[in-house]
This record gives C-alpha cells, structure tokens and sequence, in this order.
C-alpha cells in the first residue's frame, strides 16, 4: 500500500510506503543475495513510490547501469499498482562500508539511471543521467531536481538480518511550488531528517505516522493506493520468445530433442516449451519463407 497527498496549500506532495512484503517476495522469486536485495528492494521502492502519479496506462521504469559487481538493475510499476524488477548478477558477495553496512555504492560502481516513461504510444521517454552516488535515493533526487526541476526529498532503505528482508520502506516529499517560505521548507528538512533511517523509523511506527511526524496539521490530502508484485509474463510470451530465433537455431534445438525452459527476467518464473511447439513455429517461419 502506497499513501500519496498534498500539503502546504498544495505546494507540496508526498508518497511513503512500507514495502516490506513486496521486498521480500521479490528476494524470494529471484533468491536474491542480501546485498543485491537490498539494491533491488531500494529501486523497486523508489519507483512504487511514483505510482499515485502515474496516468492512465503508463509505466515507469527506473534502469540503473553499473560498473562494478552489480552491473544492472531495473524496476517497474504501472499505474494500476503492479510492480515488478530484476537485478543482474543475482548474487553477489556483499561489499560493507566503514560503518559495517551495505556499501551499495560500492558494489554498483559508476554507472547511469536511466528512467523511461512509456505512455502507451510508439516510443517510450527515456532520461539518463550520470549516478551521482549510487545510493539510489540520491540519485532519484538529483534526476528530478535536474531533469524534471523539482525539489525533492527522499529515502529509500531495506533492512535485513540473519533471516532476510526485516523491513523495506521510502518516502518521497516534492516541493511543486517555489513559493513555499524557507521557513517551511527549513521544517519539511528537520522533520525528513528525524525519520530517518525510515527502515528504522518503520519498525515502530506506520506509513501514515511517518507523514504525520513530518507534516502535522499541514496535510490536505490523503490517498491510498494498492501496490502488489505482479509480472505481465506467459506462456505465450515465451513461445514468442523463441519465435525470435533463427530457422538454424530452431533446427539445432529440434535435434537435440529435448523441451527448452525460458526464465522470465523480471519474477525468474520458468516455462517449458515443448518440442511440438518448437516444431510449429519452424514449420510457421519456413511457409513464410516459401
């Protein structure tokens, strides 16, 4: 469940989430190792965030490219609230900073997020731009402070322990209107900083709690809207994946005889195709030949 709203005569909007379940499902779906869930876990928090956003029909993908162990993570979400990522390699050995947590910066190196907006029409709006922490929520910051000039703050965390995803969580809080006084602004600040770690502060106190400590009698408007992991993938999205290979390629499966399994990349789902499948979709590409 995300809760999005307006605060300061509209001047300002916010979302929060606990994504505790939906961390922990996805670290299961992919067997995630503790440090690329927590990679995972913190985009795919960030990008749940914007959903109360989202119009009619669009998907916004965050793409986060690196240049160290974690060489590719992506998360998705729609504006019905399904929500979906994968990160590449799956598994990596865990890399810790000087206060023995998470040195995501390390692990992910330098690299590019990449957010792309699909609307529904022919080509999608893809936005890069330079990693300028690998934190993650600092770099959603910097995009939309520099892309889309929005001031905005935000806090993304997952929290594990010996038996894996303890708590996962984020807020968002956007300044829409530059007219809003340094006073309030200087308070949004102290507030924000005083919920954070938000893991932390969600441990013990609600979503909504964490927008009350920062906005009080300031709140306008409250909504909330469902989120789930949900992966669009079929059966008959992996036959068409196999539509994609060439007649020899084709060939070379059908005399091996055996069934291939097709991996869905975003919920690690596996599908078998099996040989009288294969064996139509050679006999659909050589009539189209002829």
């Amino acid at each position: 469940m995300v809760t999005n709203g307006i605060a300061y005569n509209a001047r300002v909007r916010f979302s929060v989430i606990d994504s505790t379940n939906i961390i922990q499902e996805v670290t299961n779906k992919h067997s995630l190792s503790p440090i690329t869930a927590v990679a995972l876990g913190r985009l795919l928090t960030g990008v749940s965030l914007m959903i109360p956003w989202l119009s009619q029909n669009e998907t916004l993908t965050y793409i986060v490219e690196g240049s160290n162990k974690i060489k590719y993570i992506a998360a998705q979400a729609k504006n019905n609230g399904d929500v979906r990522g994968y990160v590449t390699p799956k598994v990596v050995e865990t890399f810790l900073n000087k206060d023995d947590k998470f040195d995501i910066k390390k692990a992910i190196g330098n690299g590019t997020l990449k957010v792309v907006k699909d609307l529904g029409l022919k080509t999608p709006y893809v936005t890069p731009s330079k990693l300028v922490s690998g934190e993650i929520a600092e770099d959603l910051a910097h995009y939309f402070a520099t892309s889309e000039q929005i001031p905005s703050a935000i806090a993304l965390g997952v929290l594990v322990d010996k038996n894996g995803i303890k708590r996962a969580g984020g807020i968002i809080i956007q300044i829409l209107d530059k007219s809003l006084s340094q006073k309030s602004i200087i308070e949004i600040e102290t507030k924000f900083k005083e919920i954070t770690p938000i893991t932390n502060f969600l441990e013990n106190h609600s979503a909504i709690d964490a927008l009350e400590y920062v906005f009080g009698d300031k709140i306008e408007k409250i909504e909330k809207h469902n989120v789930q992991f949900k992966c669009s993938c079929s059966h008959e999205k992996a036959i068409d994946s196999i539509r994609l290979l060439k007649i020899e390629e084709l060939k070379e499966i059908l005399e091996k005889n055996e069934d291939v399994e097709v991996e869905c990349k975003w919920c690690s789902t596996k599908y078998i195709v099996k040989i009288p499948e294969i064996k139509k979709i050679l006999e659909e590409k050589n009539e189209h030949l002829n």
